[in-house]
């Protein structure tokens, strides 16, 4: 099962497309296919399963608003029927040999749980050890992060005059760091047609952030060629877009 969000809905056609969660290809599905508590909007997260066509074109084949919960197997269980040789005399007493292999496998048995509690404690040493050091790399690198991105406002300027696009395109211009890096510089295929037909990648979209909201917003900035020859602004999800004249 995976997930996502609303990119694209066409209500009078019935059709749209996912903006999936790690994975740069949207997937397209049909109002058929949709089974939510709450209408079709554009930026609503839905969980969906999906497959390829015959022309190899990735489409949900159930869309919902939680994930599907597999129901366990209630097949009752069989009993073992026990042979007839196993039966025993349930007057018979056990012997000093029984009781013997009795106390051995005791004392087997606390030697290999003391094992384990070492096993153990050793093993949250180590995890305790290395998240440890992981988390001070992460400062490091979110710090340094944080000195480039304003290292890059400082240097921005004006091509548009609003402040979020020229923004961008000075991150594009430099090769990043983007604040959607699993969204930003994947390709864009122009599924509409609302721009240019060129072949597949030629596109890359990338992230305008829309001040006051907390999620990717409706703003993007669509590039053409590698490195960008042309760029095209969208503020409405692609639904049209202004040529930027860009140096």
């Amino acid at each position: 099962m995976q997930s996502g969000k609303i990119k694209h809905w066409n209500h009078e056609k019935g059709y749209g497309f996912i903006d999936v969660d790690d994975q740069d290809e949207d997937v397209f599905f049909h109002i058929s296919k949709v089974s939510l508590a709450e209408p079709i909007a554009v930026g609503r997260r839905v969980y969906f399963t999906s497959s390829r066509n015959d022309k190899n074109q990735l489409r949900a084949t159930k869309v919902t608003s939680a994930v599907l919960s597999i129901e366990p197997d209630t097949a009752p269980n069989t009993p073992r029927q026990m042979p007839n040789n196993s039966k025993r005399d349930n007057h018979s007493r056990p012997s000093n040999r029984n009781h013997q292999n009795t106390r051995q496998n005791s004392s087997r048995n606390k030697r290999s749980l003391g094992s384990t509690l070492f096993s153990l404690i050793a093993i949250i040493a180590v995890a305790v050890y290395f998240f440890g050091d992981l988390g001070s790399t992460l400062s490091q690198y979110t710090s340094d992060n944080t000195s480039q991105v304003a290292t890059t406002d400082t240097a921005t300027t004006s091509i548009t005059g609003d402040a979020q696009v020229d923004k961008t395109i000075a991150l594009i211009q430099q090769g990043g760091p983007y604040p959607y890096p699993n969204k930003d510089g994947t390709t864009f295929y122009n599924r509409e047609g609302r721009l240019p037909a060129q072949s597949q990648g030629y596109y890359r979209e990338y992230t305008v952030p829309t001040p006051g909201v907390s999620h990717r917003g409706a703003r993007r900035i669509v590039t053409g060629g590698r490195p960008p020859t042309v760029y095209y602004l969208t503020v409405d999800h692609y639904d049209s877009f202004q040529k930027l004249e860009v140096p």
